[in-house]
């Protein structure tokens, strides 16, 4: 928890060089349970922000809770996922690489990605506005092994009840293949532990579109979008 007149730990080159923030400038800046709070800038070299009071500002924060699954995809593309998933409201991020996944988890990189991830998530959440940061969980190999703790619903182009059914129970967990899909006994394991099979249609998704249109249509059935 912040105090007034306490110097906030900020990335300085990002005042400095990018925000070009020069003495007497005002901010606002938030503390890890997400209080919001107006700083002053009061040195340069080194840089200093200074708490000043509480500042008013609008909670950009979501008011429900989603999970969701996100598959290690080529190119980058996990990355943005990670960042849209945050500018869009979802509250728990865990990516994972199933049996057909193009991309495979080292297991000596996963740090370096989980921290990655982390990283993107507070620029995303800077730039959107939010001061609840979603939880990343490190990457994995293989798909959820224990149950879910509520509603949940996995796309799967095998088949599966159409998604306006699914989502009259909004589900507070989904999952999303990756591009080479889910294998049948992942699939069937799935619903085993308690995961609903849903499809978007007749239409062949890539896997990033997939993962922002379920998410966003799992947002608007829990009444945030």
């Amino acid at each position: 928890m912040l105090a007034v007149g306490q110097a906030v730990d900020v990335d300085a080159h990002r005042f400095v060089r990018v925000l070009r923030a020069r003495v007497g400038a005002t901010f606002t800046v938030c503390d890890a349970s997400g209080v919001v709070w107006e700083a002053v800038v009061s040195a340069i070299e080194p840089f200093v922000l200074e708490v000043v009071g509480l500042a008013a500002a609008p909670d950009r924060n979501p008011s429900v809770a989603l999970e969701v699954w996100v598959p290690l995809l080529k190119g980058g593309r996990t990355d943005d996922l990670v960042r849209q998933l945050t500018e869009l409201g979802v509250t728990r991020i865990a990516p994972y690489a199933s049996r057909h996944a193009v991309v495979k988890l080292e297991a000596g990189k996963v740090a370096d990605k989980h921290e990655r991830m982390r990283a993107i998530v507070r620029e995303a959440g800077n730039q959107c506005g939010r001061t609840l940061l979603p939880e990343v969980l490190a990457p994995i190999i293989g798909i959820p092994t224990i149950s879910p703790a509520g509603p949940a619903a996995f796309l799967w182009e095998g088949g599966g009840a159409p998604a306006r059914e699914v989502l009259g129970q909004p589900p507070a967990h989904i999952l999303i293949g990756p591009e080479g899909g889910l294998a049948p006994e992942e699939a069937e394991a799935l619903v085993k532990r308690g995961w609903r099979a849903t499809t978007l249609g007749a239409r062949i998704l890539r896997a990033e579109t997939a993962v922002v249109a379920f998410a966003v249509m799992a947002l608007s059935a829990l009444g945030e979008l």
